[in-house]
Order: C-alpha cells, then sequence, then structure tokens
C-alpha cells in the first residue's frame, strides 16, 4: 500500500460536495426571495403573513434535519447525496405548481428541507469525512467557487423569470439539480479515505505521530489502526460541552440575521426609493465578498483559534446591520451586505471547521445535522423580525438595530470557544 496517493481523492470529493452546494441555491433564500413580490402579488398574501408562512416553514423543516445526519452516518454521504438532489429536484417541480397560501407553504418546506437542510448537510459531512488539518482551506476554496458562482444566480433567477415565468424557473432548477448532481455523486463520490487504504489529508502513516498541532485546535489524526485515540464524541457528549452551545449560538444567529436581510431587501430598500435592480446587486455583491473572503476565511481558521474568529465574524454582522438600518443610497446597501458576506465567511468558516475537529468523525452526521438544524431554525425566524419591525413601527431599521444588540455578547462570548476534554 503507498504511503501517500499520488492523487488524493479527497479533493474528487470536495468538488462533487461543491457542486451539491451550489445546486442548493434555489433552496436558500437569496433565491426564494426573488418570488417574494411575485407570490404577493399572484396569491394576495399579505407581507406579514407570508413571512409567517415562511418561518413556520423553515423551523419545521430544521427538524427532519437530525433523521438525515443520522442517515448520512449510516448510509455514507455517497448514496445521501443520491436522494437528496432527486428528491430536492422533485420539490423544485412541486413548488412550480403551487396554487394557494397552503401550497406556497409545503413548497417553502420543501425547498428550505431539502435544499438549504439535507443538501448542504450531506455535502458538508461529505468534506469533513476526508479533511481535517486542512478542513478550513478546503472549506476556503469550496466556498469561493460556490459564492463566486452565485453571484449570478440573482440575475439568473430575474432573467429566467422574465423570460419564461416563475413556475418553469423553477421547472428549469429542479431538472439541473439532477442533471448535474446525481451523475457526479454516483460516479466521483467515496465516503471515507479509510475505503480506498489511505488517511485523511493524505497523509503517511507516521504523521500522526510526529505532527504538532496547530493553534486552530486542528491537532492530527492517528493511524487507523490506533482508532481509540481519535476524538469522538456522540451527539449527547457534545451538547453537555460549552463549546457545542456557543458554536450553535453563533450557527443560529448569522443566518437568522442573513436571512432577514436577503428575504425582505427588496421591500427595505424600495421604501428608499430604491429599485428590485439595486436589490439584486446588493444581494450579488453579498454574494461576491462571501466568495472573496471565502480562502483567506478557510486559511485563518487552520492558524488561528475558532474563538477569535467566531467572535470577529459577529462584529462584522453587527457593523452590516448598523449600515443597512442607516442606508439610504445602493452604494451603503451594497457595503452592508459586503460586511454581511464578509462575516458570515469568517463565521461560516470557522464554525464549521470547528464541529468536526472538535467532535470528531465518528458521530458527525448526527452532530452537524443537529447544529444545522438550529441554523435552519434561525433562517425562519429572520424574517419574523423584519415583519414585526414594520408591523409595529412601519419600517425596517428597528430589526436592524435589534440584530446589532444580539451580535454583540456573542461576540463577547466566542472569546470564551475552546475545544472540550477529549476523552
Amino acid at each position: 500500500m503507498p504511503r501517500k496517493h499520488p492523487w488524493f481523492p479527497g479533493y474528487t470529493v470536495a468538488g462533487v460536495a461543491t457542486v451539491g452546494l451550489i445546486a442548493s441555491a434555489p433552496g436558500q433564500t437569496f433565491i426564494i426571495s426573488q418570488l417574494n413580490p411575485i407570490l404577493r402579488e399572484t396569491f394576495d398574501i399579505p407581507e406579514l403573513t407570508l413571512n409567517t408562512a415562511y418561518t413556520i416553514a423553515t423551523v419545521a423543516a430544521a427538524f427532519p434535519l437530525v433523521l438525515v445526519g443520522a442517515m448520512t452516518d449510516r448510509l455514507g454521504p455517497r448514496r445521501m447525496l443520491i436522494i437528496t438532489a432527486l428528491t430536492f429536484g422533485a420539490a423544485c417541480a412541486l413548488t412550480s405548481a403551487v396554487s394557494n397560501l397552503l401550497s406556497v407553504f409545503c413548497a417553502f418546506f420543501l425547498l428550505r428541507f431539502l435544499g438549504q437542510g439535507a443538501l448542504s448537510l450531506v455535502s458538508q459531512h461529505a468534506v469533513a469525512m476526508w479533511f481535517h488539518r486542512r478542513l478550513g482551506s478546503i472549506h476556503g476554496i469550496k466556498q469561493v467557487v460556490v459564492f463566486g458562482l452565485w453571484i449570478l444566480f440573482p440575475q439568473l433567477a430575474v432573467f429566467l423569470i422574465s423570460q419564461f415565468g416563475w413556475r418553469e424557473t423553477y421547472l428549469i432548477f429542479g431538472g439541473l439539480v439532477i442533471l448535474f448532481v446525481v451523475p457526479l455523486a454516483v460516479f466521483f463520490m467515496r465516503d471515507r479515505p479509510e475505503q480506498l487504504g489511505l488517511r485523511m489529508d493524505n497523509d503517511a502513516h507516521e504523521h500522526a505521530d510526529t505532527a504538532t498541532p496547530d493553534p486552530s485546535g486542528a491537532g492530527p489524526i492517528p493511524d487507523e489502526y490506533a482508532p481509540s485515540r481519535e476524538v469522538a464524541f456522540t451527539l449527547r457528549e457534545a451538547m453537555r460541552t460549552p463549546a457545542y452551545w456557543i458554536l450553535c449560538s453563533v450557527i443560529f444567529l448569522s443566518p437568522l440575521i442573513g436571512t432577514a436581510m436577503l428575504f425582505d431587501l427588496v421591500p427595505i430598500l424600495g421604501r428608499r426609493g430604491m429599485t428590485p435592480v439595486d436589490a439584486a446587486l446588493a444581494t450579488s455583491a453579498w454574494t461576491a465578498a462571501m466568495a472573496l473572503a471565502a480562502l483567506p476565511s478557510g486559511i485563518a481558521t487552520d492558524r488561528f483559534r475558532a474563538g477569535i474568529l467566531t467572535s470577529l465574524g459577529m462584529g462584522v454582522i453587527a457593523l452590516s446591520a448598523l449600515t443597512l438600518a442607516a442606508a439610504d443610497s445602493t452604494l451603503l446597501a451594497v457595503l452592508a451586505l459586503v460586511l454581511f458576506g464578509v462575516g458570515q465567511s469568517i463565521v461560516a468558516a470557522s464554525a464549521s471547521a470547528a464541529l468536526a475537529r472538535y467532535f470528531g468523525r465518528a458521530h458527525h452526521g448526527a452532530i452537524r445535522s443537529s447544529a444545522t438544524r438550529i441554523g435552519v431554525i434561525g433562517t425562519g425566524l429572520g424574517p419574523i423580525f423584519t415583519g414585526l419591525s414594520v408591523h409595529f413601527t412601519g419600517g425596517y431599521s428597528a430589526a436592524m438595530i435589534a440584530f446589532v444588540f444580539m451580535c454583540l455578547p456573542l461576540a463577547i462570548l466566542c472569546l470564551r470557544l475552546h475545544a472540550p476534554a477529549r476523552s
């Protein structure tokens, strides 16, 4: 058996996982938000009602994710990626057939559960099975590609809707998801390096005995012939540690704020004299910022403590909310979304890597799905804040100020984040 494989299949797995993340776009808020005004007008749904339906559907979609994580631990990411891509493609097709508020609610549930939830979860899980020391850098490269391509998606969605209609657009999305993800998963995805006689990060077998753990907590994984030395928290054990709850708080609050901003970005800017084109421009600026910040964030994750990075990220997100509260021009709106993209990129890279490094691979699917469920609940609650802000104050600034005061205490708490004791 060679000490190191000339081409590490983990890179191929990371490539397939990247395609899976890109394909989750029709279930992400920044694409669903393009349907926001259309659904209100088509089915005569009030703003707060639609926001509430989105919130309830998203929160409900979060709970089955633990089952998806458990199935991923049992069946492996290859089979689960095939299953989730097929079902998510079908969900996009069903979205094109909605006819009233109830069916819109069901469409929201399926898109959030299968796209933003399950497909993203399985794709992230697959990469964590192959990388440990370089997980942050690989995550950064992956995010550069995902958000670099997502820059074009808001404009693509607007173009397809204008040319073919919103129903046909989601039919096209569903077909593309199945066409691109399923064949790649069938032919190129593998579950673990041990299946091919390899080790994580393509390390030679003696690496674990000589390497020094880096300051991020991404210490070396021991040889597979001594598996008891690899950290292996169960979900129940992880939930007893402060690190789990600090990470989950970050994973909860960041998408809550982002979803609130993106889901209502068109009306937020519209009340200040800007157009849907300006909103699409700001959304593209967000994806561009995520793409540009992803690789530096990933590299930093491999070199610095997760607590420092998550604290920094939450501080930048607070600044973005404050900027959007004061935005009265396209330039300030773009700046607010750029700041949010940078902060979210830092938080996503550091928190995602910390979950895998702190708690191990043995029950990673269950632990990540539990954290993902909390994050999805956060995305669901975001529009409630903006909806209530409009209902009680007549504008969106109150919600943005509330987000600032939610971020700052968590940024301070993150400074206490450290790896739990390894049994």
